[in-house]
């Protein structure tokens, strides 16, 4: 397969992720794929930010049962980050596999990187509780700064104007804050970009160290560095646009949502009108029920359609990187297997419609 630029590539990625999802399209099945690939976030970055919470200045004050008590918490709370963590790391082999091979049975997947995804999880665990400290004193200086200000404001005096310079000072703090944090999160996140895109192909595709792939994937970046930083641009940019166009899609879809919400309402109002005390129960209670089908409804759209992004990223990466590397190249160049054919007495199936595609090899003599 020839190398890809980095708009080259956009094209047969946008051909592989329908290919995927809609052919053949199914509801269930697509949107189980799709969630599938939006769970794989989770696993980018691991930050034990509810421990970080332990270190801050404002804990050094409170009582020992207290603090022994907010660690015991918190300790918790980052337990379970973790565990989100690792289930969407573990996510990215299998989405990674679903975009090379075509597979649609998520569990076989699942299982096959059961012992493959630890080294993975403590290098990236490590290395991201390493970023965390050393950023945490940069972020807690501006949230202190801020916190100072916020309490040492000039007491508002009725029928005066506030004092502007109090105001431009908290708004200065703020816009720090918030590009603290969007520094953090971009250096958090160019490390990622690189490593998932760079270094895990060659990782689950043979059976190397991470050590070694992550040498692989480094003598990628440095052949061909301005394609390489060029593509990781662009990835940006698709990321926000996408970002971007899923907001409007949903402001879009729920205008008529709104609309029949409202309607809804109003015919609930007459018949609790109607009935009296009696419809007052029956009324909270459709109440209740109407809000959680909206947020349940909310939900399953998030996971549809930003998991169509990040299959969409996801084969993204997956082209630019297989013109530099053959193994990869090769598996999607690969056809669909042909259709298996049953003894008459048995319905046919396609192969397909069970793993989509040939299995992911470990081992590249085998591919």
């Amino acid at each position: 397969m020839l190398p890809l630029n980095a708009i080259d590539a956009i094209t047969p990625a946008f051909a592989r992720t329908h290919e995927i999802l809609f052919h053949p399209f199914r509801l269930g099945r697509s949107w189980k794929l799709a969630a599938s690939q939006y769970c794989g976030m989770l696993g980018a970055f691991f930050a034990p930010f509810p421990l970080l919470f332990l270190f801050l200045p404002s804990f050094n004050p409170m009582p020992h049962v207290a603090r022994a008590l907010m660690g015991v918490v918190f300790t918790l709370a980052t337990l379970i980050f973790f565990g989100l963590f690792y289930l969407g790391l573990r996510m990215q082999f299998v989405n990674f596999e679903m975009v090379v091979t075509r597979a649609t049975m998520i569990a076989p997947m699942w299982r096959r990187y059961g012992n493959r995804v630890w080294p993975v999880v403590a290098f990236k665990a490590i290395l991201g509780t390493g970023l965390s400290l050393a950023l945490a004193p940069f972020l807690w200086k501006t949230v202190s700064s801020l916190m100072n200000l916020s309490l040492n404001m000039p007491s508002f005096t009725p029928g005066q104007p506030p004092d502007p310079a109090a105001f431009q000072a908290i708004f200065s703090q703020m816009v720090g804050l918030e590009a603290t944090f969007f520094a953090a999160f971009l250096l958090v996140k160019l490390f990622s970009t690189a490593f998932e895109d760079f270094v895990l192909p060659f990782y689950i595709l043979e059976d190397i160290p991470l050590t070694a792939a992550l040498a692989r994937g480094g003598a990628v970046f440095v052949a061909d560095p301005l394609h390489c930083i060029l593509y990781l641009f662009l990835k940006v940019v698709l990321t926000i646009v996408g970002f971007i166009i899923q907001y409007i899609s949903m402001i879009v879809l729920m205008i008529p949502v709104a609309i029949i919400g409202v309607i809804v309402v109003l015919l609930g109002a007459v018949v609790v009108g109607a009935l009296g005390s009696g419809g007052k129960v029956l009324g909270i209670v459709g109440a209740v029920l109407l809000y959680v089908v909206f947020i349940v409804a909310m939900f399953w759209y998030q996971f549809g359609t930003l998991g169509y992004m990040t299959m969409l990223l996801e084969a993204y990466a997956t082209y630019f990187l297989a013109g530099r590397y053959p193994l990869l190249g090769d598996l999607l160049q690969r056809g669909v297997d042909p259709p298996f054919t049953p003894p008459p007495v048995f319905p046919s199936k396609d192969e397909r419609d069970d793993d989509g595609g040939p299995p992911m090899p470990m081992d590249p003599a085998v591919a």
